[in-house]
């Protein structure tokens, strides 16, 4: 069937009588086209000629800043154009740049892992159709570019021995409530640290998610952010007996309106977070050189494994993935069950490596 939908065409006239035509599938979309191309020519540029690829990023990310971007989504993007992309590109004429500069940009940045290099591609991307869409280039010299680094290693969820002994190691710490809470609650590390007192209730046992405490490259001292990234990480999470036994104990010894907080009762800075987790660092056999008495932990361990840990137990215990979605403040059960098939793999790979290693392949 052939696709009756026209676009739409609009024109600019500039200073010296050319016409200039923008074409979008709406009205708006070729408005949105032209008024980007306006501001670049009352800037000065001449956007057949001369602009660089630095100077569009200035206009694309002055456009970015007024949308309703999370706070540590806009500090990566800004973070992502200045250390890596910029010193690679930021003097060059955007008609001067061929996918061989792409290559030599993606070589340079060969150390960073997959994930970043695709964070590269696609917001250096993002400047190019810019500068298609304004008649400035052709093509976008960074089409069918991929990372060239190695994928970044999965998380893997701790097994029930591991979390005991990481438990044991760290009771009586002032770490061992928030690795409880990580746990056996699921918390990213963010929502646990922005977690309050008034959040929980203790009657009914549960705790409720409703902001995160984010580190800035203005602010290490950390930001309470009210609006989560996404709906679904506002959630109620029911908790266990051992759960409520650590924070009721935690709450009496507590001074501030956070759950966890610096001696002074404020939020905890990120250096202070960091002090806190050395208490884990500190037992683990890779760790600083302190008491041999001191090494329990004989794996590898971070906050983060401890949420993805929690989904699999939830899984593993019998709680539908759809339930499990929620408690995790996932978008989607893909995500879910994703964490969780990863997790069986792994589990799967030592039991068969148990079986050949006790039994051997007899003849």
């Amino acid at each position: 069937m052939a696709n009756n939908k026209k676009s739409v065409r609009i024109t600019m006239t500039l200073p010296d009588g050319t016409r200039k035509y923008y074409s979008g599938r709406t009205r708006k979309e070729a408005e949105n086209k032209r008024d980007k191309a306006k501001m670049l020519f009352a800037m000065g540029y001449d956007a057949e000629n001369s602009i660089t690829f630095g100077e569009l990023a200035d206009v694309w990310l002055d456009d970015y800043r007024t949308r309703d971007i999370h706070t540590r989504t806009l500090e990566t993007t800004e973070g992502v154009f200045n250390r890596y992309i910029i010193p690679e590109l930021g003097d060059m004429r955007l008609r001067d740049i061929k996918p061989m500069h792409i290559d030599l940009m993606l070589k340079h940045l060969r150390h960073l892992s997959a994930s970043t290099q695709k964070k590269v591609l696609t917001y250096s991307g993002m400047i190019f159709d810019l500068a298609i869409e304004n008649g400035i280039i052709p093509k976008s010299p960074t089409y069918k570019k991929k990372p060239i680094a190695k994928p970044s290693e999965k998380v893997r969820a701790l097994s029930d021995e591991q979390c005991r002994t990481l438990l044991q190691a760290t009771k009586g710490t002032r770490v061992y409530p928030f690795i409880v809470v990580l746990l056996f609650c699921g918390l990213r590390k963010g929502e646990a640290l922005g977690l309050m007192w008034d959040d929980i209730d203790f009657d009914k046992r549960y705790l409720k998610v409703n902001r995160s405490l984010i580190y800035t490259l203005e602010n290490r001292r950390g930001v309470i952010n009210e609006s989560l990234k996404t709906s679904s990480a506002r959630r109620t999470i029911p908790f266990s007996q051992e759960v409520y036994d650590v924070l009721v104990a935690e709450k009496r010894r507590s001074n501030s309106k956070y759950v966890f907080s610096m001696k002074n009762g404020k939020c905890m800075s990120e250096a202070s977070f960091r002090r806190m987790w050395d208490l884990v660092t500190y037992r683990s056999v890779d760790g600083p050189s302190v008491k041999d008495s001191m090494k329990q932990i004989d794996f590898d361990v971070h906050p983060h494994q401890l949420r993805h840990t929690y989904c699999t137990r939830l899984i593993a215990n019998g709680v539908l993935p759809k339930e499990a979605q929620y408690l995790m403040g996932h978008a989607t059960p893909e995500i879910t069950m994703s964490v969780y098939t990863d997790y069986l793999e792994s589990q799967q790979l030592e039991s068969t490596a148990e079986k050949i290693r006790g039994e051997g392949l007899r003849l």
